[in-house]
This record gives structure tokens, C-alpha cells and sequence, in this order.
């Protein structure tokens, strides 16, 4: 415990003991193909990995100081060996380390996320190239024919 305290003081004003903290963990993201047909490279989780760390928690994409809620202490990358994705791949998953400090104000978000009510993230990012498997157009750049999630 002293050594996650360690880390997560790093973002405090003062250091902060264990009872004054609520500790959870929450996947920002993963390897498997999601709703846009999209997903994220084993590279691009690693170099996420880093970035994450020390972010804000934040409600609805409003970025407002009255909404943040718990910050990033920590990642990791995780691999399940008993998992796969939809393509066949072994299943690879950012998890973040976040805390918020324990206040009379967010002990029903507290109840929340520990009743698994509050559980998802949107990590708010987009790749850099949408690639077309098929044809190898820059779905950015310029349409092309094919149709997402269709076996050509």
C-alpha cells in the first residue's frame, strides 16, 4: 500500500494516507475491434499507457473544474490469456489506477462505482489514420467503396 500511496501523492498538494482515499481501477481501453470497427494496436495501448498517467477524471466530456472526479495514478497493460478478440487476437487491455479523495460530496459516486452502477469510460481520443483493410485508403482522406464490418 505504501508504494500505490507513493504514486498517488505524486498529484497531491500534501501527502495523503490510505482512509482519506478511494482507490478503484477501470479499463480505458483494449485491443478488441469496437462499434466503429476500429481498435487500438498492441503499440498504440503502449504508448497510451504513459499519457494517461496523472489525467483527470472527468463527467460527459465537460472538461469544467466543477466536474472533475478522480485522477489517473497509474496504468498497466494487461493481457488476458483466456480471452480473444473478435479478430483472433490475444486480448490486450489499458487499466488505469485512479483514485478521488473521500468527501461527504461523492460518497453515493463511491457507492456507485462500488454497486458496478458507474463502471465505463470513453477515453475521448480518435486514431490518427482510418486505413481501409481492403483497399488501403486514408478513410480520412477520402471515401472509398467498402463497407465497415463487411467480409469483402
Amino acid at each position: 500500500m505504501n508504494e500505490v500511496l507513493e504514486k498517488l501523492n505524486r498529484f497531491t498538494r500534501r501527502e495523503h494516507k490510505a482512509e482519506e482515499v478511494y482507490l478503484f481501477d477501470v479499463i480505458l481501453c483494449d485491443n478488441d475491434i469496437d462499434r466503429d470497427m476500429e481498435r487500438f494496436s498492441e503499440e498504440a495501448l503502449a504508448q497510451l499507457q504513459k499519457l494517461f498517467i496523472g489525467k483527470t477524471g472527468i463527467f460527459d466530456h465537460d472538461a469544467k473544474s466543477s466536474g472533475q472526479t478522480a485522477r489517473i495514478f497509474d496504468t498497466e497493460l494487461v493481457q488476458d490469456t483466456q480471452k480473444k478478440t473478435a479478430d483472433g487476437r490475444a486480448y490486450v487491455c489499458l487499466k488505469a489506477h485512479a483514485y478521488m479523495v473521500r468527501t461527504a460530496a461523492n460518497a453515493d459516486l463511491i457507492a456507485e462505482i462500488e454497486g458496478g452502477i458507474k463502471k465505463e469510460v470513453s477515453v475521448s481520443c480518435r486514431a490518427g489514420q482510418r486505413i481501409c483493410s481492403v483497399c488501403g485508403a486514408d478513410r480520412y482522406e477520402s471515401a472509398c467503396a467498402h463497407v465497415q464490418g463487411r467480409t469483402y
